[in-house]
């Protein structure tokens, strides 16, 4: 019971100090507003260009949009609290620490399916593309897998705020790669070799792969194995990230570096 309590009010509570404690709803014009634009941009670019159809750019950008909430929510709820001084207090608390950044782990993957599924919507509707209802169910689980990847490799950088000052520079570096080195925007085949290397290792890369198949008309069966990439890379994300956090809480309290900011 008590478990749970500190997995749901502590996910919850740690997802609105994102929003310096204002309602959350302020943060929709910065969630939403900026994925619609950007798929818009690359659409129009793409028919400029002749790269790719309009489908194919929808579809990179809007699994690119779980990738910013995963990564920036989960790192800054991790990191916030080095910030605001609070991180001493927590770690000093008896509570599972495996319930702790867990809870926060759920709000971001909330937040960016909630996010991704608007800016698909939206920007299908404006750039008039049209799914079947069965192919839009089976984008769903995907994409549900996908943000799960995220937001544990946002776990994993979030730890990095327990050591460091901010966390923002690495998620803007990898964010910002993520618009290339997963194929969002490049076709995978047209990357060089080392690309393609790193891409198989980070999440979105079969997830997006994964949803450009469906919407081609293959079945969720036919996707599994690379379901099945996607949520392997999710998890070892999260083992990884837990387990950092586990070390860098230990050096911190050896050095006496959690209570320096």
């Amino acid at each position: 019971m008590i478990w749970l309590r500190v997995f749901f009010s502590g996910g919850v509570t740690s997802y609105r100090a994102l929003f310096a404690w204002i309602n959350p709803w302020m943060a929709v014009p910065m969630l939403v507003l900026y994925p619609i634009f950007q798929i818009l941009f690359f659409v129009y670019l793409g028919r400029s260009a002749g790269v790719a159809s309009d489908s194919f750019f929808l579809i990179g950008n809007t699994f690119i949009a779980t990738a910013v909430t995963g990564l920036f929510g989960m790192g800054q709820a991790i990191a916030g609290e080095r910030r605001f001084q609070t991180l001493p207090i927590l770690l000093a608390s008896p509570a599972s620490r495996l319930a702790l950044f867990l809870g926060r782990a759920v709000p971001s993957i909330v937040n960016g399916f909630v996010v991704a599924a608007i800016s698909f919507a939206l920007g299908a509707w404006i750039v008039g593309i049209r799914y079947p209802g069965r192919t839009l169910e089976e984008l769903a689980v995907v994409l549900l897998v996908s943000c799960f990847a995220c937001t544990a490799l946002g776990l994993a950088i979030g730890s990095l705020g327990i050591r460091g000052r901010s966390v923002s520079l690495f998620a803007d570096s990898i964010s910002g790669s993520m618009l290339i080195v997963s194929g969002a925007n490049v076709p995978f085949a047209r990357l060089p070799h080392v690309l393609r290397t790193i891409s198989s290792g980070i999440p979105l890369t079969h997830g997006i792969v994964a949803a450009r198949e469906l919407t081609a008309g293959a079945s969720l069966g036919h996707v599994e194995p690379l379901l099945g990439k996607e949520l392997l890379i999710g998890v070892i994300y999260l083992v990884v990230g837990l387990a950092m956090l586990s070390l860098f809480e230990h050096e911190g309290r050896r050095t006496g570096a959690l209570d320096r900011f």
